[in-house]
């Protein structure tokens, strides 16, 4: 098993120095504007495309024992993961030409579409979330479903503003979430995607020179968010056999879920379209407060590694699915009415007097 653990790990570094010699021979690189995207240098995309080949090659190819798609358990998560081609796909001809924000709700809302109808699998009870007994929805889980795991994967993407961001919050996550799986007896396999991602950041954070970075774009960003969302979704819709409870996700992904609803609801106060591009997310208005890019990772990181094992704690003493939801309630409001909404009227106001 070591050699194997060793094959995908040397494989895994061979894509990702693959694509940073390979994409920026054909244009295919981020570039700086000045506003929003402020790195030096173009840089390689296609750090989505790296982490589903390695992860691919992991898991069906070295380690199919373990597989998620050969564990009766875990067949749904196989469906997803093949239909995340479709969202990478579309990602990358974003990439390359953007497209209409209306073609990549499409696509996301279809490929959701898809799983459901191949897997069977969406949210029908949300669980005790408001003290007075479990949350049965039904069929309509499955609109429900739909709508959470398209704005998981925009989330995610609006998210990727500052190098290793999206990368360290999916690690926090998928690495809390083996941990409870193994808890739960089942296999180990799951692990592997947080060797991954620890591989992509060792590029994507430039440790290895400027050179050899390599962003995830929005093609990776959207997969990472769409490949979380139903990781989410399918391990916590199985019955008695769940490894985690529907509230539990909002601790998980709480950074990227806390900062997509406060932009939503700022830029419908602003009467903007919720996806028009702007510098009021969660990094930005810390850079924007004089932190340095540096400061603002390792704040973020370290909140979202305190949610994650706040998830775990809950977990272990069993603390109630109400006391959860309202507590991540709570969290949510207070940064929004005390730290976003009073700094994005101060940055807007700063913009005007200029």
């Amino acid at each position: 098993m070591l050699v194997n653990y060793l094959i995908a790990t040397t494989l895994t570094v061979i894509f990702f120095w693959f694509i940073t010699f390979i994409f920026p021979r054909f244009g295919i690189v981020d570039r700086p504007d000045g506003v929003r995207k402020i790195h030096k240098g173009e840089i390689s995309l296609g750090g989505g495309i790296g982490l589903f080949l390695s992860t691919t090659v992991f898991m069906y190819v070295l380690f199919p024992e373990y597989s998620v798609g050969v564990n009766h358990k875990f067949q749904a998560l196989s469906v997803v993961w093949f239909t995340s081609i479709i969202i990478l796909a579309m990602g990358f001809l974003d990439d390359i030409k953007p497209l209409p924000a209306s073609f990549r709700l499409i696509i996301q809302i279809l490929s959701s579409w898809l799983v459901i109808i191949l897997t069977d699998v969406y949210l029908r009870d949300f669980g005790n979330l408001f003290g007075f007994g479990n949350i049965y929805v039904g069929d309509i889980g499955i609109p429900i479903t739909i709508f959470m795991v398209v704005g998981v994967c925009n989330a995610f993407n609006m998210l990727d503003g500052i190098d290793g961001l999206v990368g360290l919050v999916a690690f926090s996550a998928a690495t809390v979430v083996s941990i409870l799986a193994w808890i739960n007896g089942e296999s180990g396999v799951l692990f592997l995607g947080s060797v991954v991602l620890i591989i992509f950041l060792v590029f994507n954070l430039g440790l290895l020179g400027r050179k050899r970075k390599v962003f995830l774009g929005d093609s990776g960003a959207m997969w990472v968010g769409f490949i979380t969302a139903w990781f989410l979704v399918t391990l916590s819709s199985s019955g008695n056999e769940s490894i985690i409870k529907p509230v539990n996700a909002l601790w998980l992904v709480s950074i990227p879920l806390i900062d997509a609803l406060s932009t939503f609801l700022t830029r419908l106060a602003n009467r903007k379209s919720i996806f028009a591009g702007d510098r009021t997310h969660i990094h930005h208005l810390m850079l924007d407060a004089g932190l340095t890019k540096k400061a603002v990772l390792i704040i973020l990181f370290s909140i979202s590694i305190i949610s994650s094992t706040t998830l775990l704690f809950f977990v272990s003493q069993k603390v109630e699915e109400s006391f959860q939801f309202f507590g991540f309630l709570t969290i949510w409001l207070v940064y929004y009415l005390i730290i976003k909404y009073p700094l994005s009227k101060h940055n807007k106001r700063d913009h005007k007097s200029k």
